[in-house]
């Protein structure tokens, strides 16, 4: 079956994608990580989210956060250490980062991520009583968007580069103009006093009879 979107592009901007689906995690753990890098750049969504995969950063639960602790980390919010989650997210960003760079995208950003609820399965106890415990499956899907300011800014530094060039350029020329002038300008006064020691040498020359 074919992944498909919930992503609708508005912009003519160029887009990488991924998914994941099937994925044996809760849902609502993914739903918190995908908040937390949605809308960043991508260098720092994957930093981010390779750190927390180790511990180091807490994820802010905005939602889904009975029972969970307030964090120091956090500002006193409460949030948690999903790693699991954070390592499913962080394997389907790095994979349409992958993407964006086969497309030769330039820098781009988190335009759409989410994730959710897509199979539920159900199963019983296999002895005691029985009960029912249905097994949850989740997807994730990322859209990379190329980052029309990053694009602009590098539109400004090559032009800036170039008229940096050409003013380089334009004062070169200049210098070797000047040079040139004072090399003629040189070899114009030498040449009339040198015609002078030659009069004058033929006005001392002694007259014979």
């Amino acid at each position: 079956m074919p992944a498909t979107y919930a992503y609708q592009q508005k912009t003519a901007k160029r887009t990488a994608r991924a998914s994941l689906r099937g994925i044996n995690a809760s849902f609502k753990d993914l739903c918190e990580v995908c908040r937390s890098v949605r809308g960043k750049d991508t260098d720092y969504a994957i930093d981010f989210l390779e750190q927390a995969a180790v511990g180091e950063k807490a994820i802010y639960f905005a939602r889904h956060n009975k029972g969970k602790g307030h964090r120091r980390e956090l500002g006193g919010r409460k949030g948690g250490w999903p790693v699991k989650s954070v390592k499913f997210v962080l394997g389907v960003l790095k994979s349409a980062a992958a993407n964006a760079t086969k497309l030769s995208l330039g820098q781009t950003k988190v335009a759409h991520i989410i994730a959710n609820k897509v199979d539920m399965y159900p199963r019983m106890s296999p002895k005691g009583r029985r009960i029912r415990q249905d097994f949850e499956t989740a997807f994730i899907e990322v859209v990379l968007e190329e980052s029309q300011e990053k694009v602009e800014a590098k539109k400004k530094d090559s032009k800036k580069e170039a008229t940096v060039a050409k003013k380089i350029e334009a004062k070169k020329a200049e210098t070797a103009s000047d040079i040139k002038k004072s090399e003629m300008s040189s070899t114009d006064t030498k040449r009339p006093v040198e015609g002078k020691k030659l009069e004058a040498g033929r006005k001392e020359a002694p007259r014979f009879q």
